[in-house]
């Protein structure tokens, strides 16, 4: 079968201290981008997949779904590595989605959830698929709703500068909170219940976002340029490098998805996914 594994933005990342297993505790809202990865999975004698990487989370989802079984696994790359998208991650959710339905094991989306956390700490969020809260070291999410109004469409155009960013390198130089600010979450849910596009780019925040521009400040110009095209607000995604901005409409985003592509970054304009 084949399966879209979304990417994913940060609409806020708050960073907390570092937790006995060695992982920073962290709140953030995480939303499901139409930038996506297409996953191929036929059951097979033995276990491969095609994605490259040393660490191989689809690999890595399977063993721990269910060790002894079989699948060929094909992945299509389009989200860009090392760019704070959860490529990786995304790919490792979309295979428990598909190998719990090709191999029958009948698994709830909650235990395919508790089952992420094992593989990764984006994994968790994008199972569940959908805005989340995502708490923890990313095992603790939930739906993140507007009453009863459902989440929003946002447009939304993501710029990557062609910079990897090391998420260890980053989060060693990130400041830690030491108290908890219950407002961040509140006004980005506020906001999103206006609707109002300024409001929810002011909501917007990332505490890794200076550390990495300090790191890599070619970041530091996708922000820039960024928000100099007409982006409402920009903001970095998860340890980066990637970074977007909200806009009007779908037209308008793939206008500045073009001026940036002409300036040398690689730049897609998409929309949120909700269920």
């Amino acid at each position: 079968m084949k399966i879209e594994a979304y990417a994913k933005v940060n609409l806020t990342l708050e960073v907390f201290g570092v937790r006995e297993d060695g992982f920073h505790a962290l709140r953030s809202i995480v939303v499901p981008v139409s930038l996506s990865d297409t996953l191929e999975v036929v059951p097979a004698s033995s276990l491969s997949s095609d994605t490259g990487y040393p660490d191989d989370l689809c690999l890595k989802a399977a063993r721990v779904l269910c060790d002894g079984r079989g699948a060929d696994i094909h992945v299509d790359k389009r989200i860009p590595a090392g760019g704070g998208l959860g490529g990786g991650s995304a790919d490792a959710a979309a295979t428990l989605i598909a190998l719990n339905e090709e191999w029958g094991l009948g698994k709830s989306r909650e235990e395919l959830v508790e089952i992420g956390a094992k593989v990764g700490s984006d994994v968790p969020s994008l199972v569940m698929g959908g805005p989340v809260l995502m708490e923890g070291r990313g095992e603790k999410v939930t739906p993140f709703m507007r009453g009863n109004r459902p989440f929003p469409r946002l447009n939304l155009v993501l710029c990557n500068p062609g910079v990897s960013s090391s998420t260890k390198e980053v989060y060693g130089k990130c400041n830690s909170r030491v108290t908890d600010d219950p407002s961040i979450v509140y006004n980005m849910y506020s906001a999103l219940e206006s609707g109002d596009l300024e409001r929810i780019a002011a909501a917007m925040m990332n505490d890794l976002q200076s550390p990495a521009v300090a790191i890599h400040p070619e970041i530091g110009g996708a922000l820039e340029l960024l928000r100099k095209s007409g982006a409402v607000g920009a903001t970095m995604s998860g340890s980066g490098s990637t970074v977007f901005g909200l806009v009007p409409d779908e037209t308008r985003g793939r206008e500045i998805a073009a001026f940036l592509n002409l300036n040398g970054f690689a730049a897609w304009p998409v929309h949120t996914i909700v269920p």
